[in-house]
């Protein structure tokens, strides 16, 4: 036992060593010292595909260029001119109230007064004093009107002679010489006039177009953000630097564009890795073993533990090959999920699509394949249910390929939003035959190797044609048919508790071969001979009887039949009593013991060896009944299977009492077919005849 655990962890140890192998931390990139017209005394090969991006200057440059190109955004203010008139009018208005009360305040104060609102000059106020001052402001304000109708800007701008001028949310381009600079709108206004007018029109005169800065810069990064940002690419595998060859400015470029992918690798970002990544490795491993506990399976048991090992291995050994090759989705992981789901069960085939694609999805932070295998691996799970011949292999491989193909498009297009790849769909369709091919090819192996049973290789093993059951209907023909009824309710039994059908159809065609070393003395095989046992002592009749047992395992293992097999045959009996010679063995002392008249027994260890074993006894009973009728046949059924639950028998079966009562219900719906049960009619005239030759009529 101590070397068994020792096993246990070294295997496990094992794995987590190729784990680790497999799924390395990162390792801190290699850097080369370079110098422009030395010669390189190495090779530089790039590692990935990577792009060389524009040094900043280039691309301040190519920025600076758009900005020459692009027309500068203005934006023209409808508002201007009515605030220019608010403000003439309101000027107009207190020089002209002022003026009227100039014999009051005096001209000094007029002028003062009119500055403390308005910033023009002494002159101008004093022009406006002794001017007509309402067709001074009237010929201002309408050579203005006409001017902002066309566009007054502070200053045209220098070097481009277009521009984009923005007037309530329309945009137009004008050439800028259709604009007025406030100088021109000024001497186009004041041309012939005096000095003071010139003065009153600059304080006037707003411009209506003006700079929009940040419209303009806007328009450069739209056109900016279109540019390349790179100057090429270099895809992985090609030569950067040539041993003795000079190295050059475009080579020290391109080392540098590689250097600058690289990201610091220290310490802490080492062990943090290896540590989450054991972390989840032992989580896996815990997961399993509880999940076996729960499912009575015991995962560590060795060759639990080494099938899982083997497949496991070859799996990750697969995965790495296909990734660094980049062609993951030719991982065949339906092949792996198809032994799990046949070895175990189909959860067992879940709960290990869930963890394969865990290892290759989560560890490296691929979502894409995340997706594809633990969608392959579940299609692979459920349609393996639907596997009852060669020919049904077709059903999974067509499933697969179509599961492949659609999660390669949505991969492809929507999580890594690139195009169609034919190369990849025709990835996921060959990695379905191939998983297909494999399946069928290496499945007796494994078979073989680790000792399970398939459904088509019990549907191989139960073809009556086989020499075995040849013989068996030739030498032992009353146990043959035995055998084949029990099949046909072993089967009906299973199928209602959800059981293995086809494990206890064929388990019962086998459970009687131990027969065939002695035949005449089991009494279905006793036709028109003398019972044997009526010379025999009942202990050695027993012997006998119980031998077949023994006999029937030795023959199966000499036959190199499956383990599951051998179960049935040596728990079928169980530890029931013979209880036929068990009371002729009464009968003559009482000086016995009925241990001596049990089988060894084991007792039934799994639902298809208890169904097996019922089906035997009820069917043995109901072929010894005489005149059998429904009734009988209930009574049997119930009397065996009650016999059997009260003795112990089952005690070590999953088997429940609902599935005793499902398991009455389904040999019923068998046995009246088997045996043609006379119904009993009431009031009904039978005719006999009696001794003295007369016929009579009896009333049932």
């Amino acid at each position: 036992m101590k070397l068994k655990i020792q096993h246990r962890y070294i295997i496990l140890a094992g794995i987590i060593i190729l784990l680790n192998f497999l799924f390395p931390p990162p390792t801190v990139p290699q850097r080369y010292k370079l110098e422009v017209g030395k010669i390189a005394n190495f090779d530089a090969i790039a590692p990935y595909d990577f792009v060389i991006p524009k040094s900043e200057q280039e691309l301040n440059q190519e920025r600076d260029e758009i900005a020459r190109r692009i027309p500068p955004v203005y934006v023209m203010n409808t508002d201007v001119l009515r605030e220019v008139t608010k403000k003439s009018e309101g000027l107009w208005w207190l020089v002209d109230s002022l003026v009227a009360r100039r014999n009051v305040i005096g001209r000094d104060s007029i002028v003062r007064l009119v500055q403390q609102q308005y910033a023009v000059d002494r002159g101008v106020i004093e022009y406006l004093m002794s001017r007509n001052r309402g067709r001074i402001f009237e010929g201002i304000l309408t050579g203005l009107t006409d001017l902002y109708a066309t566009g007054i800007v502070l200053e045209k701008p220098s070097g481009n002679r277009i521009i984009t001028i923005i007037n309530n949310s329309k945009e137009t381009v004008e050439s800028v010489d259709r604009l007025y600079s406030s100088k021109e709108a000024e001497d186009n206004i004041a041309a012939g006039q005096s000095a003071e007018y010139r003065r009153l029109v600059q304080f006037l005169l707003t411009p209506n177009v003006t700079y929009n800065e940040a419209g303009t810069e806007e328009k450069i990064d739209a056109v900016f953000a279109n540019v390349s940002k790179t100057k090429g690419t270099i895809l992985k595998g090609e030569i950067i630097v040539e041993k003795h060859k000079r190295i050059t400015e475009q080579t020290m470029e391109i080392m540098n564009a590689l250097e600058a992918t690289y990201v610091s690798i220290g310490t802490w970002e080492v062990v943090k890795t290896i540590l989450f990544h054991n972390l989840l490795f032992f989580s896996i491993i815990f997961l399993l073993s509880r999940l076996g506990t729960i499912a009575h399976y015991d995962l560590l048991q060795n060759k639990h533990l080494l099938f899982i090992t083997l497949l496991s291995v070859i799996y990750l050994v697969l995965g790495k090959i296909v990734y660094v090759t980049d062609t993951i989705y030719l991982l065949p992981i339906s092949f792996f999920i198809f032994l799990f789901t046949i070895y175990f069960d189909i959860y067992f085939g879940i709960v290990f699509t869930v963890i394969y694609a865990a290892l290759f999805g989560v560890i490296l932070d691929s979502m894409p394949i995340f997706t594809y295998l633990i969608v392959s691996g579940m299609v692979a799970a459920f349609s393996t249910q639907s596997i009852s011949s060669r020919l049904s292999f077709y059903r999974p491989m067509i499933y697969i390929a179509l599961a492949n193909m659609c999660v390669i498009l949505f991969a492809d297009v929507y999580l890594l939003e690139n195009p169609v790849s034919v190369i990849h769909l025709g990835e996921g369709v060959l990695n379905s035959i191939l998983a297909s091919v494999f399946f069928v090819l290496l499945l007796p192996l494994l078979e073989k190797l680790f000792d399970f049973t398939t459904d088509l290789t019990l549907l191989e093993l139960g073809n009556l044609n086989l020499p075995l059951f040849k013989e068996m209907a030739m030498e032992a023909p009353g146990s043959y048919h035995h055998s084949i009824v029990v099949g046909s309710l072993a089967e009906a039994g299973a199928r209602v508790i959800g059981a293995d059908p086809i494990l206890a159809r064929v388990g019962a065609y086998y459970h009687d071969i131990g027969k065939l070393k002695k035949p005449e003395y089991f009494i279905e095989n006793q036709i028109a001979v003398e019972n044997p046992h009526d010379t025999l002592k009942p202990q050695m009749s027993v012997l006998i009887i119980i031998s077949h047992v023994k006999d029937g395992v030795e023959m199966a293992k000499k036959m190199k039949l499956p383990r599951s097999l051998v179960n049935v045959i040596e728990q079928h009996h169980g530890t029931t009593t013979i209880e036929p010679f068990y009371r002729k063995a009464l009968s003559i002392s009482d000086d016995v013991t009925e241990d001596t008249f049990r089988y060894p027994g084991p007792r039934p260890k799994t639902k298809e060896s208890a169904v097996v074993m019922l089906a035997d006894s009820v069917e043995a009973a109901a072929r010894s009944e005489k005149n059998v009728t429904i009734t009988k046949l209930q009574r049997i059924v119930r009397d065996n299977i009650e016999r059997k639950f009260n003795d112990g028998q089952l005690d070590e079966s999953p088997i429940t009492r609902q599935d005793l009562e499902q398991i009455k219900t389904a040999f019923l719906s068998i046995l009246p077919g088997v045996f043609h049960p006379r119904v009993e009619y009431e009031g009904i005239e039978k005719h006999v005849t009696p001794k003295n030759g007369k016929s009579n009529t009896k009333r049932l």
